[in-house]
This record gives structure tokens, C-alpha cells and sequence, in this order.
């Protein structure tokens, strides 16, 4: 089996460099302040509508898009420090019969219990999950050759690498990406909806590659071998979506189409948002390019959630007959608070949170010994608390590779005698 370096597995001479570059405010001031502060308020409206008026069961919906909405609460309360969500969800997740394996859209159920095991440890929550990941690539991913199934795929993958930290899902989703992007990512940087059925850009279908890819990069290694395919086709993607985006911010149902009936669509945007403001992030996609893009889409797509936390504009489940441009251009919109359009808010609500105020679990201290009245060579100390705050232990200079921390800290200089 493969083994990688983890980005969280860190060498001190590394730790203090990439401490610093990130430890700085932004430049926008005033502005910044107020893209944090909405995407707190605006997710938190989406997150109590799902988890506590939807009326929704996590252990009993079979629904890809419901799971992933509840996944999107959780990450949602994760980075808000809120842990309301995640106990509200766990404690409702008592399912104990097997994710059902018969489709792609049953089996990325299994994406949900994986999350909650890196809260709880369950066994059982890593055995649903784990059991449904290994059924999908044992069925070759259920692979469709639609753009959708980079997410219904990938992100159940990328769930269980991190619940396991075994190499084999993470280079199986690698793979399987990497496939679609190979047979669907056009030279403009869209996706066709569907490599034999539908050579449309339908929006949310480039949203749910685009969601994919921007869990991938979260945890997939720099020494992984494959690793800068993954980020050019990345990058590839992100370039074609900030070249069509509307003077709104938001992007259409069909994506490029200049139609009149084309409209403006919350689901893709959302989706576009959450994957923009992971590059930035992470530093993979550059600010002075994509960060004007990123928060214009979020300004946009939150004026389209209502005050009852339900987010309207929303396209319709939809899968091609004829894959003509007027089928998108015809199909009809789902009710407000559709769970394929609160998932990708919620996503990107946790993204923008990330990225300004990098709050989350791994706090890096620069220790700087004195002796004899001199600097000595500074020492870094990790301080790790799980999800919910409790400490796990202090190690120095290393970090496991399966805990959910961030990349980006806050820095506290401590000089020592």
C-alpha cells in the first residue's frame, strides 16, 4: 500500500515558514469582515432549517443530497465552533442497517457516518461507512460517466481516507477523478454534463465537480504522485467558471448559454463558491485573481436564502433524455430549501469561514527560547483538540495524518527563559 506525507505531517524547519505566511490579516478590512460575518449568519439560518425544520431523519433518508446537507451542518458547525449540529445529528444517526450499494446516489450515503466517526469514534458509524466504500470500488465507483459522480464518489472515498488514513480509497478517488476530467473537462474549463448522453455545461453538474475536486485537495499530499494532474485540472476548472460568471455573481442553470431563458441558479453557484474559497485557502489558487470571484458569487447566492433559512432558485434533480440545451433550458426549479441547493450553500458558508478566520482545531506556537539573555533557535509545539474542543495530547513537530485540523492558524510568539 501506498504511503504519502500528509500536508499535515510537517518538518520544523517547514513549520515556522509556513506558520508566518499565513498568520497575517487580510488587506480588505471592512470587507472581509463583512463576507465572515454574513457567511456565519446566512449558514447558520441553513443549518438550523436543515437540522431542525426540514423534517428530514439522517438515519432513515436514503437521498444523496439530504446526506450531503447534513454533512454541510456538521462542517458548518465544525469551523463556527458550534457543536449544536453535530450533536443534534449524532444523536439522531442511530441507523444500524448497511448503506444501501444498489446506485451511486445510495451508496455516497455512507459519507455521513464517516464524518460523525471523526467526532465520536464509533465503531459502527466507521463500519457503515468503510463498508459502503468499499462496495463502491468494488463496483468500479458506479462509474456513469456523468460529472455528478465525481462527487457521489469522491467525497464518500475522501470520507473514509480520512476516518482511515489507508492510501487505497484516496488513490482509488485519484483515479476516478482523474478519469473525468480526462473523458468531460473541456478545452474552455467546463465539464459536459455527461460524456455519452448530454455534451451540455449544465450548472450544477460543473457544481458537483467542482465540490469534488475542492474535497480532494483538502487532503490529497504534494508528494502524492498524481498530485499535480489533480491540481491542473483544478485550476483548469476554476479559470473556465471566473470567465463565464454573470455580473451578478451568479452563475446560470446551463452554464456559457446566452439563451433568454437561461437563470440564474443557487445550487452551482454555492457549489462555485465552496471550491474558490477552498483554493484560496490553501493557497493553490491565487488572491488577486480568484478572491474577487469568490466573494462576489457568495454576495449573490445569500441574497437568495430567505430569512427561514431556505435557499431559493434551486434547479430541479435532473438527469438527460436528450441532452439538447433546451432540456435544461425547460427543466423545472425545486421548491425553496431543496437539499441539493442547502448542501452546496452550507459548503460554501464553511469555506468562507475557514478561509477569513481560520478558527478551527490547530493553534502553532512559535517558542522561542532565552538563555544567557539570548534568542535561541525557536521550537514549534502542536497543541491538538479534537472537533469539539476536548484536548487530545501535545506533540511536537508532527501532526497524524487523519485528524481534521487547519492548514491555517493563529500564531502566538511565546518567548521563553
Amino acid at each position: 500500500m501506498a504511503q504519502y506525507f500528509s500536508k499535515r505531517t510537517i518538518f520544523p524547519s517547514l513549520i515556522i515558514l509556513l506558520t508566518l505566511s499565513y498568520s497575517g490579516t487580510r488587506a480588505d478590512g471592512a470587507l472581509d469582515e463583512s463576507v465572515l460575518k454574513s457567511a456565519i449568519e446566512k449558514g447558520k439560518l441553513a443549518a438550523e432549517y436543515w437540522v431542525k425544520r426540514s423534517g428530514v431523519n439522517p438515519s432513515t433518508t436514503d437521498y444523496y443530497a439530504d446526506i450531503c446537507s447534513f454533512y454541510g451542518a456538521c462542517l458548518f458547525g465544525d469551523v463556527n465552533k458550534d457543536s449544536s449540529f453535530y450533536r443534534d445529528i449524532n444523536s439522531r444517526y442511530t441507523r444500524t442497517n448497511a448503506i444501501k450499494t444498489d446506485n451511486i446516489d445510495n451508496n455516497s450515503c455512507g459519507i455521513l457516518p464517516l464524518h460523525l466517526y471523526l467526532h465520536n469514534k464509533k465503531q459502527v458509524h466507521l463500519q457503515l461507512g468503510t463498508n459502503a466504500a468499499n462496495t463502491n470500488m468494488q463496483k468500479n465507483g458506479h462509474f456513469r460517466n456523468a460529472v455528478d459522480d465525481t462527487y457521489m464518489t469522491g467525497s464518500l472515498l475522501i470520507q473514509a481516507y480520512r476516518a482511515t488514513d489507508k492510501a487505497s480509497y484516496l488513490d482509488f478517488c485519484v483515479d476516478f477523478i482523474l478519469k473525468y476530467m480526462s473523458n468531460l473537462l473541456q478545452s474552455n474549463g467546463l465539464y459536459w454534463h455527461h460524456g455519452d448522453i448530454s455534451k451540455q455545461f449544465w450548472g450544477r453538474g460543473n457544481g458537483w465537480g467542482a465540490a469534488s475536486v475542492a474535497e480532494l485537495i483538502q487532503v490529497i499530499p504534494e508528494s502524492h504522485p498524481k498530485y499535480a494532474q489533480v491540481i491542473a485540472g483544478y485550476k483548469k476548472h476554476m479559470e473556465g467558471l471566473i470567465k463565464i460568471q454573470r455580473e451578478s455573481g451568479m452563475w446560470p442553470q446551463l452554464l456559457a448559454s446566452t439563451d433568454s431563458r437561461n437563470w440564474e441558479e443557487s445550487s452551482g453557484t454555492s457549489m462555485f463558491v465552496f471550491a474558490l474559497f477552498t483554493g484560496l485557502e490553501l493557497g493553490i489558487l491565487d488572491k488577486n485573481t480568484y478572491l474577487s470571484p469568490a466573494v462576489k458569487g457568495w454576495t449573490a447566492v445569500a441574497k437568495q436564502l430567505g430569512t427561514d433559512g431556505r435557499l431559493n432558485n434551486i434547479a430541479a434533480g435532473f438527469w438527460p433524455k436528450k441532452g439538447t440545451a433546451d432540456e435544461y433550458l425547460t427543466a423545472g426549479k425545486a421548491a425553496a430549501g431543496n437539499s441539493h441547493g442547502t448542501a452546496g450553500f452550507l459548503w460554501a458558508a464553511s469555506s468562507i469561514i475557514r478561509y477569513y478566520n481560520a478558527t478551527q482545531t490547530d493553534v502553532r506556537y512559535i517558542i522561542t527560547p532565552i538563555k544567557n539573555n539570548h534568542l535561541q533557535s525557536p521550537e514549534v509545539k502542536f497543541y491538538v483538540t479534537d472537533l469539539l474542543g476536548r484536548n487530545l495530547f501535545n506533540r511536537d513537530n508532527l501532526l497524524p495524518p487523519g485528524m481534521l485540523i487547519n492548514r491555517i492558524s493563529h500564531v502566538k510568539t511565546l518567548n521563553v527563559k
